[in-house]
């Protein structure tokens, strides 16, 4: 009898479980990270000061990064933004930020790395400013608001010019406004466009210089009231977008009327 029981068991052991049967899937969550490669500047500046960073996401989440250089002094405090860029898995990139010391002194750097809304930051880094900048006014600035929160640049060069940066300032805190390397300045005209991403909106005036990265060319500031010009489609999409809602409605309205003459005049027949 007790073999009898034991055999059964064995049987009822041996059949397929339905639970292992189950298809089981795992989804593995990505991860948010990165680190600093490489770091560069001048801790000796007598001209303008130039932050160069190397940034490699580490991780598997694809972000868009930017660097804030935070540099402070006595009772100083500046953002200095570099553009934003697309940060695939496993690549790393170079980001840039310019900044025009205001007077000589101590000051201190901390690099900040928004990445993927994640902050991630550095220790203050010491440096030192010895020397202003005391460019020929060669270049001539002009600044015009455009839609879709750009600022439109044109340069006026009287001769050919490397590296030449354009830097914002005077910007409301909290807004992000990064500056442009212009690697190589023809003589002549030269117009580009900045972006920018405000906080709570608001018309504030921004201050723009061009200045060569050895600091001996440069232009005067010019100043601009910061307007929000809207584009086409966001001052009439909403519209444009009724209409068409409005004119399909009619249309198929009109096909139903089309549809139900034509059965009544084909059953007369």
């Amino acid at each position: 009898m007790n073999k009898k029981i034991f055999a059964i068991l064995f049987c009822i052991f041996l059949l397929p479980c339905p639970a292992l049967a189950l298809e089981i899937e795992v989804n593995v969550k990505g991860k948010i990270g990165g680190h600093i490669e490489y770091f560069e500047m001048e801790k000796k500046v007598d001209s303008v000061q130039n932050f160069l960073v190397q940034w490699y996401n580490t991780e598997s989440v694809s972000c868009v990064s930017r660097i804030e250089f935070k540099v402070e002094g006595k009772n100083y405090s500046e953002s200095v933004w570099s553009e934003a860029k697309d940060m695939l898995p496993g690549i790393s990139d170079y980001f840039e930020g310019y900044w025009i010391p205001p007077q000589k002194g101590n000051y201190t750097v901390k690099i900040i790395v928004h990445h993927c809304h994640q902050v991630i930051e550095s220790d203050p880094i010491n440096f030192s400013v010895y020397s202003l900048p005391q460019p020929k006014k060669t270049i001539e600035i002009e600044a015009k608001n455009l839609p879709g929160r750009k600022v439109q640049i044109k340069l006026k060069s009287e001769k050919n010019l490397k590296n030449v940066v354009i830097i914002p300032s005077d910007y409301p805190l909290g807004w992000i406004f990064n500056g442009r390397k212009i690697e190589n300045l023809k003589a002549g005209e030269t117009t580009i466009e900045l972006d920018y991403e405000p906080s709570v909106w608001r018309e504030e005036p921004v201050s723009f210089q061009a200045i060569s990265l050895d600091g001996n060319y440069a232009s005067d500031k010019t100043t601009l009231i910061l307007k929000e010009e809207k584009t086409f489609w966001e001052m009439h999409g909403h519209n444009l977008f009724l209409l068409a809602v409005l004119l399909l409605s009619l249309s198929i309205v009109f096909n139903i009327y089309l549809v139900k003459t034509r059965k009544q005049k084909h059953r007369k027949l």
